[in-house]
């Protein structure tokens, strides 16, 4: 009887952090398995977990905090063209990411995030090039755009845009061409075995490893694979999309926008040029307020979000933030459609081992954008068993809802 095959490591998650540790898993020499599903053909008859990169277009830049972030999308960013020499897939367009916000802002929280000489600070110590812009820079570039007044803002020139479907097309490829194994499948359960763990799929099969790392982004807790749930919230986003006329015909950088008047914040999201979906039509993409409403805790309240295609009031939010923006420009219909967000409690990436054989990588909005270093940092920890980046690893160990009596409580 022929014995059963047993991988180095199984990566729970073919999303792009999930993808991404596969493939610096295998250019370690790792024999790797790859378990996640493909993405649905449509949403409103959907029952199961959902993914966040089911989309067309994500920042990725240095106009980020804390500056670890930065880093991180930094250096995941510098490989962008060795990945695309390697798969031929046109995953990122090169694009200006234009952070724009009030000169003084009131809100604490709005202000840690858009803090304009924290982003300039985090761009300088990267060595990344970005332009500073006050209300009069911002007109004066900008001539056809109308911000709202008392505005100012932080320009990258040289970001991208980041088709994250296609992202994870190339790191799958990359991984399976260098000798992963993919599977089209829903884990169910990961159980520690004499020697190893053994991961069972939704299919009934099942596979054993030296060891498994789960990536399984803002999913995670719900599916509860790993017995006690990480500090990390998820929520039903709603993306708006507005149809729009080809990219040529119109002058938009990727911009992050916080919009206040009078004290009041009538907008803080991201409002994407053109992008072209998978219907072949083009469209701006918006993403705002409402991002965090729908806390989701469970797999059937993920399904149910899924099904109601997201929060139709978010079409008159974008209708509005982007007739202000361009009062000049046509805008076509609008629909919505349903995304999959979380955030880590310490706003950072959770890359740990968190058994002998078991190890975690989750990362909130900005997986995309740092997919590939944090996918290489796991690589190299489950490999190994050690750290060994500058990084501090303490900045990105796993944080537990229920700590342990020998662990720190949520930071």
């Amino acid at each position: 009887m022929q014995a059963e095959h047993e991988f180095d490591v199984i990566v729970v998650g073919a999303g792009p952090i999930g993808a991404a540790t596969a493939r610096h898993l295998t250019a370690l020499g790792a024999d790797v398995l790859i378990v996640g599903p493909d993405e649905p053909a449509r949403f409103d008859d959907h029952d199961g977990v959902w993914a966040g990169h089911y989309d067309q277009g994500r920042l990725a830049h240095v106009l980020e905090v804390p500056l670890v972030s930065s880093l991180l999308a930094n250096r995941s960013i510098r490989r962008f063209p060795a990945l695309y020499e390697n798969t031929g897939i046109e995953f990122a367009k090169p694009t200006p990411s234009l952070a724009v916000m009030p000169e003084a802002i009131t809100d604490p929280e709005s202000a840690e995030w858009f803090d304009r000489d924290r982003l300039v600070g985090n761009a300088a110590d990267l060595g990344v090039g970005v332009v500073r812009l006050d209300e009069a820079d911002l007109r004066q570039r900008y001539r056809h755009l109308s911000f709202e007044p008392g505005h100012v803002g932080v320009l990258q020139p040289d970001a991208f845009i980041v088709n994250p479907r296609e992202l994870v097309r190339a790191l799958l490829g990359v991984a399976t061409r260098g000798g992963a194994t993919l599977i089209r499948d829903e884990i169910t359960d990961i159980r520690r075995e004499a020697r190893g763990q053994r991961v069972t799929a939704y299919s009934g099969l099942s596979w054993r490893a030296r060891s498994v790392v789960v990536a399984t982004g803002a999913a995670t807790n719900a599916i509860e694979l790993l017995g006690r749930p990480l500090a990390m919230d998820a929520f039903g986003a709603t993306v708006v999309l507005v149809e729009a006329p080809e990219p040529d015909e119109v002058d938009l950088p990727a911009t992050m926008y916080l919009k206040v008047r009078d004290g009041e914040t009538l907008y803080g999201g991201i409002v994407m040029p053109p992008l072209r979906y998978p219907d072949g039509r083009w469209y701006f993409k918006c993403a705002g307020n409402s991002v965090l409403e729908t806390p989701l805790d469970t797999p059937d309240e993920i399904a149910r979000w899924v099904r109601s295609g997201g929060n139709q009031k978010d079409i008159d939010e974008a209708h509005s933030v982007l007739t202000d923006l361009m009062p000049r420009q046509q805008f076509g219909a609008a629909h919505t459609r349903p995304c999959l967000v979380s955030a880590n409690r310490t706003a950072l990436p959770y890359i740990d081992q968190i058994d002998d054989d078991l190890f975690v990588a989750v990362e909130g909005e900005r997986g995309v954008m740092a997919a590939d270093e944090i996918g290489r940092l796991t690589a190299e920890l489950a490999s190994t068993g050690r750290w060994s980046d500058s990084i501090p690893h303490d900045l990105l160990r796993a944080v537990w809802e229920i700590p342990l009596a020998t662990e720190s409580p949520v930071r």
